[in-house]
C-alpha cells in the first residue's frame, strides 16, 4: 500500500516515523530514506539508529536549498540562509532512489518511508518516471509511506491513504524557529 502525509502543516515526518515504529513493533523491517535532509540535524535519528529493525539513511546536504528561480522571486529567503540547488542536490536525490531500488530488489524491508520525496519531486530533483516505475513494480510487495509538501496529483492518484497536514498557526510565521527536541 502507499500512504502519503502531505500539506503545509507540521507533523508529516513525525507521523511517518510513528508508522515505522508501529511496523517494527509488529516484527516488520523498516527503511527510512530522507531526501533533502541530513539525519544528524534531527534529534529522532539518535533513537531510530538504535531501534532494531529500523534503518535510517539520508541523501541531502546540511542547510536549506531551493531552485535559484524561487530564490530570485523571494530574496528574503536568501537572508534566512537558503541557498540555490547545485548539481550535488540532483545527484543525492537520484542516489536516494537507487538506494531504495536496491533494497527493494534485495527484499530487505517490508516498509519504506520516503521522507520529503514529494518536495524532491516538486523541485524536479528526481525524475517522475524513476519513482513511478519503482512504486508500480513494488507496491504489491512492500508498503510505502511518502512525505512532503506539494504531493503531485499523479502520486495522489496511486495512494491508498492520504493525510494532509494543515498549517493553522505556527511560531515560524512570527520569526521563531523550532525548538530542539520538539521540532527537530
Amino acid at each position: 500500500m502507499i500512504y502519503i502525509f502531505t500539506g503545509n502543516g507540521k507533523g508529516k515526518t513525525t507521523a511517518a516515523i510513528g508508522v515505522g515504529i508501529r511496523a517494527v513493533g509488529a516484527g516488520r523491517s523498516v527503511l527510512m530514506v530522507q531526501f533533502m535532509k541530513v539525519k544528524e540535524i534531527s534529534s529522532e535519528y539518535r533513537v531510530l539508529d538504535r531501534l532494531k529493525g529500523f534503518t535510517l539513511v539520508s541523501f541531502g546536504r546540511k542547510g536549506f536549498f531551493l531552485p535559484e528561480e524561487e530564490l530570485n522571486k523571494n530574496p528574503e529567503l536568501l537572508e534566512k540562509g537558503f541557498k540555490p540547488f547545485t548539481k550535488i542536490d540532483f545527484q543525492l536525490a537520484e542516489e536516494g532512489v537507487e538506494y531504495v531500488k536496491n533494497s527493494l530488489l534485495a527484499e530487505e524491508h517490508q516498509l519504506y518511508i520516503l521522507d520529503e520525496l514529494c518536495v524532491a519531486l516538486h523541485y524536479k530533483l528526481i525524475e517522475k518516471t524513476l519513482v513511478e516505475s519503482m512504486l508500480e513494480e513494488y507496491k504489491d510487495r512492500a508498503d510505502f509511506v511518502i512525505t512532503g509538501r506539494y504531493c503531485p496529483d499523479w502520486l495522489c492518484s496511486k495512494a491508498d491513504l492520504i493525510t494532509e497536514m494543515k498549517d493553522i498557526k505556527h511560531p515560524f510565521s512570527k520569526g521563531e524557529y523550532g525548538r530542539k527536541g520538539i521540532d527537530f
